[in-house]
């Protein structure tokens, strides 16, 4: 999801030490930043001087800036939670039906009388981009503009232009260029126009001078930039999920906020009119008896509500308030996380189960290893290909009728618009793309394959193996399966069989116990020809779902 990878995927956050200590406004010791940040749930990956760099999990992108981390720095070292609020600023934002296809989801805030210098301004920037690439993942789900609101007139306006209509000055460029431009031309046209990919119209955010503000999710106009002498900002975030872009903006709006801004709402009218942002906290319930048992503790509720003040709710009769700009907690598990974050993990004493258990290897794991270990022996080169595919390769190209199986919705590539049925067509492909190489060409693959019986879906594990040489046969690949079964053990049965895939008089099927099982032979010039490939292919595939 982001930056930097540990098990989890981290996003990275850079700061000094002065500038968390003019939030906090106090001074506070290089030593005691490394202690307690970590016991926080926010490694320090790097100290550099005064520079810290620190890690953030996906689930919490409201500390995703020194504004968030601050915040959540003071409620643990014993500060009171911040009740944030804001006023009506008048201003409007529209929205047209033209847009509601391609990103439907827009709101904003308004923030007054904040001072910005250098340092805050490239905090600013890195909250939006860490944002855009964790949380907004990569700016598909959502993305944010921040504008310097004096420079244009509101209402605002949100909709989808033809991509020649309409041209203006991108950030860090000179002159007026068309949406199309943009997209060919500008650094984060490129990175990011497939999100637009197969749209005929773009999203656009104008002012009531038809002034551009922003071309949403790729960038903003040069007429709204940020600078030291900015005083108020207006903030847009779009995307496809209305809660995530609701949340986005909260987080940015109050880490303005904490800076000394206030914070003003925006009326977005679209279908219903709604006033952005929603700064209500939501409730949530404090079961203490689940938490001490998830825990293994035995909290009172007293000692719980001490607990959680430290990660910023607080109580609401019987009742938690959840901090507005937490995007993370969906629930009771949640609350107990953070009360073992607020304990502190190293304060929880170790115990031994008061169980016995014996563990064993899980009996496919035995079967897929012991059947790795004799394709190896026997000379394959083990291969990984995609669970996806599409009906042309997984049935037309092996001359089969398409039968039931798992389709993509929307798929976003032709190549992969289904679950495949069975892994002999991978293989073929592998041999197509690798067929300059040295004679023979010997691999197998232990994956899986899913079939569809009606509504129900059938996942199974198959092992195909594959031998691609001018000398490849069926008494060759007969002579790999008889090895195959005699050191597995198996009672298994090679008959004889006919398969459109195959060549007549050249094919078998496996059976155990009147079952078929799997198939081998020697693969159909057609189907050869159809992957282009000009040497014979001898190919076996069995489920090995059927031993597990």
């Amino acid at each position: 999801m982001a930056e930097g990878s540990k098990g989890v995927n981290l996003a990275s956050v850079t700061f000094s030490k002065n500038e968390l200590e003019a939030l906090l406004g106090r001074k506070i010791k290089l030593s005691e930043l490394e202690n307690a940040l970590p016991s926080m749930g926010v490694p320090v990956e790097n100290v550099d001087g005064e520079t810290l760099t620190v890690d953030i999990t996906p689930n919490r992108p409201d500390l995703l800036s020194v504004e968030g981390i601050a915040r959540a720095f003071s409620l643990f070292a014993g500060g009171k939670a911040k009740q944030y609020s804001a006023k009506d600023s008048g201003v409007k934002l529209h929205i047209d039906d033209s847009v509601l296809p391609i990103r439907p989801f827009i709101v904003g805030a308004l923030v007054r009388n904040v001072k910005l210098d250098e340092r805050s301004i490239e905090s600013l920037m890195q909250l939006q981009e860490k944002l855009h690439e964790t949380y907004g993942r990569k700016r598909r789900k959502v993305s944010i503009g921040v504008h310097n609101f004096d420079a244009v007139q509101p209402p605002f306006y949100y909709k989808a232009v033809e991509p020649e209509s309409c041209s203006f000055v991108p950030l860090d460029m000179e002159k007026k260029i068309t949406l199309s431009e943009i997209l060919e031309l500008h650094p984060k046209g490129m990175e990011y126009s497939i999100i637009l990919e197969g749209c005929r119209k773009y999203p656009l955010l104008v002012d009531s001078r038809n002034q551009t503000l922003s071309f949403p999710p790729i960038i903003n106009g040069e007429l709204t930039r940020v600078s030291g002498s900015t005083r108020n900002i207006f903030i847009d975030v779009t995307g496809t999920d209305a809660n995530a872009v609701m949340d986005a903006l909260k987080i940015t709006a109050l880490a303005l906020v904490d800076r000394g801004g206030e914070l003003f709402t925006v009326e977005v009218v679209g279908k219903k009119k709604l006033q952005t942002p929603d700064l209500e906290c939501q409730l949530e319930e404090l079961p203490v008896e689940k938490i001490n048992k998830m825990l293994g503790m035995n909290f009172s509720e007293a000692q719980l509500l001490k607990l959680l003040s430290k990660m910023g709710y607080t109580a609401a009769g019987r009742k938690l308030r959840v901090p507005c700009y937490r995007a993370d907690v969906m629930g009771w598990v949640d609350l107990a996380e953070d009360a073992a974050i607020a304990y502190g993990y190293n304060n929880f004493e170790p115990s031994l189960p008061n169980f016995f258990s014996m563990g064993q290897e899980k009996r496919s794991e035995i079967v897929e290893g012991r059947a790795r270990e004799l394709m190896t022996g026997l000379d394959f080169l083990e291969v990984m290909c995609y669970n996806l595919t599409n009906e042309q390769e997984c049935f037309g190209k092996m001359l089969l009728e398409e039968k039931p199986h798992v389709k993509i919705k929307n798929p976003k590539v032709e190549e992969f618009t289904m679950l495949r049925t069975w892994i002999l067509p991978s293989l073929l492909k592998i041999i197509s793309e690798s067929k300059q190489t040295e004679l023979p060409i010997k691999i197998f693959e232990i994956g899986d394959a899913v079939s569809l019986e009606g509504a129900h879906v059938n996942e199974s594990r198959h092992l195909t193996c594959a031998v691609y040489d001018s000398k490849a046969t069926f008494s060759g690949i007969k002579s790999i399966a008889d090895a195959l079964i005699r050191e597995m053990g198996w009672d298994v049965d090679i008959k004889e069989a006919e398969h459109p895939s195959f060549i007549k008089g050249r094919a078998a099927e496996l059976v155990c116990n009147k079952k078929r099982i799997g198939v081998l032979g020697e693969i159909h010039p057609q189907v050869l020809s159809n992957f282009g490939l000009e040497q014979p292919v001898a190919l076996l595939e069995i489920d090995l779902t059927y031993f597990f």
